[in-house]
């Protein structure tokens, strides 16, 4: 065997090493990449778990509708912009009214943090809406799509 051919088979060996390392890195990278990509998913799987909202009261009278809502969960929610209250049911008549209303919330027990609708405190709802005589439910969801629905009768007089 000559020089060349122990060249030639150092450098093939160096082209080979090398070709794993990058598949070995690339394959490295890709894995971290999808770790992280769970982890994100898990993070907000988790902070959806930990919401939760209950409707505690609904006031109906004179196209004035009023829910009372509590924050049962683990989740703070700095505003109110982008929670959403729904009211459907059926009037006596047998007419399927369904509306997302424009609700206006504040919070009504305040405990700490001012303005930030924390843990254990409660806020209030209030909309304008016409609803005939028939049973009716409230829908509130949260900024990451967690609900809680209230049932009321809507009476004559």
């Amino acid at each position: 065997m000559g020089f060349d051919a122990i060249a030639t088979a150092i450098l093939m060996s160096a082209v080979v090493l090398t070709v794993a390392y990058v598949l070995i890195s690339g394959n490295s990278f890709l894995a971290e990449e999808t770790i992280e990509g769970y982890k994100e998913i898990a993070h907000n799987s988790l902070r959806r778990l930990q919401s939760e909202v209950e409707i505690i009261a609904v006031n109906y009278e004179n196209t004035s509708l009023v829910a009372y809502v509590k924050n049962i969960g683990g989740t703070k929610f700095e505003n109110f912009a982008s929670f959403d209250l729904i009211v459907y049911g059926k009037s006596n008549s047998e007419v399927f009214v369904s509306d997302y209303l424009k609700a206006n919330f504040e919070i009504v027990k305040e405990l700490i943090n001012p303005g930030i609708f924390d843990p254990q405190e409660t806020a209030r709802a209030d909309a304008s809406v016409d609803l005939p005589q028939g049973n009716y439910t409230v829908l509130v969801c949260t900024p990451n799509a967690i609900c809680d629905s209230y049932e009321f009768y809507v009476g004559g007089g």
